[in-house]
């Protein structure tokens, strides 16, 4: 067995609901998840956001299996696409995007993920684009009895996902059978977080283990080691995410984040003035 990853923060998020058609947990700009901006676990059943901004980072939105309907994604670039139950949606904004997702069956549950992956200082004003991939073209395994992955970016296992973006995020969403456990290796130089879907577990530390409760998240920093998980009794499901620290500035505004203040200014001026609009109107 591999020495543990250092741990920075475990914590348990608190859940946010906005009217009775959306609810959400997450480290929402609270936890440095460096070189992800925020990762939040949503339940949808209804249209709670209208078309909206985004800039200088990607958004994904991922289904999870147990989601009863599929998501409308729309988008200003033209895209009309739907996300399937262990499909996901790679918006990488850039200069910047609108869009939207809604759940295809009102009243039926979207259950799912959407994470903020910050982009390189580089990379963060290039022409937008986005990627859609069903849940048959991420690659998925049964690694041992009771350990189950999908790779949804990045590789691990010999499995490796279609995804390709700048920032190289690794993203893998983890089912474990009661008592299971896993070992993940992770560069040293990768940051990243685990959070719990379903059920509880434990991450190991080079001292002991943290409990990760029903609504835990744990942050690892880089360093030598692997990122050890157990499920509880109740067996359990979690989301990884892995990348490399990009360590620059990041200056919000709304659904902006970029390295600059100025580059910030830019990227809203474009959005008032109707040039990330392009192809998307009003339902």
């Amino acid at each position: 067995m591999n020495e543990p990853r250092v741990l920075s923060t475990v914590v348990e998020l608190d859940t946010h609901e906005r009217g009775t058609l959306f609810s959400a947990r997450g480290a929402r700009f609270t936890v440095d998840l460096d070189p992800f901006l925020n990762t939040d676990l949503f339940r949808m059943t209804g249209p709670v956001f209208s078309p909206h901004p985004h800039a200088g980072f990607s958004a994904v939105t991922y289904l999870f299996d147990d989601s009863t309907t599929r998501f409308h994604n729309r988008d200003s670039l033209g895209d009309r696409s739907l996300i399937e139950p262990g499909g996901v949606h790679w918006t990488v904004a850039g200069s910047g995007i609108v869009h939207d997702e809604v759940v295809e069956e009102l009243g039926r549950l979207g259950h799912g993920a959407q994470i903020f992956v910050r982009l390189p200082e580089t990379d963060e004003q290039n022409d937008p684009y986005g990627m859609h991939f069903t849940p048959q073209e991420l690659p998925a395994d049964e690694l041992s009895e009771g350990v189950r992955i999908r790779v949804v970016a990045g590789e691990a296992f010999g499995l490796r996902s279609p995804v390709r973006e700048a920032a190289n995020s690794h993203v893998y969403d983890l089912i474990l059978a009661p008592g299971a456990r896993i070992e993940i290796p992770v560069d040293p130089e990768f940051r990243g977080f685990v959070m719990t879907v379903e059920g509880d577990g434990r991450v190991a530390t080079p001292e002991s283990r943290s409990v990760l409760g029903p609504t835990g998240l744990a942050v690892f920093e880089p360093g030598t080691g692997a990122v050890e998980l157990a499920a509880g009794k109740q067996g359990a499901q979690f989301l990884f995410g892995a990348g490399r620290p990009l360590r620059t500035p990041a200056y919000m505004y709304g659904g902006f984040c970029l390295s600059s203040q100025t580059r910030v200014v830019e990227a809203v001026e474009r959005y008032q003035s109707g040039e990330m609009h392009g192809l998307l109107t009003a339902p």
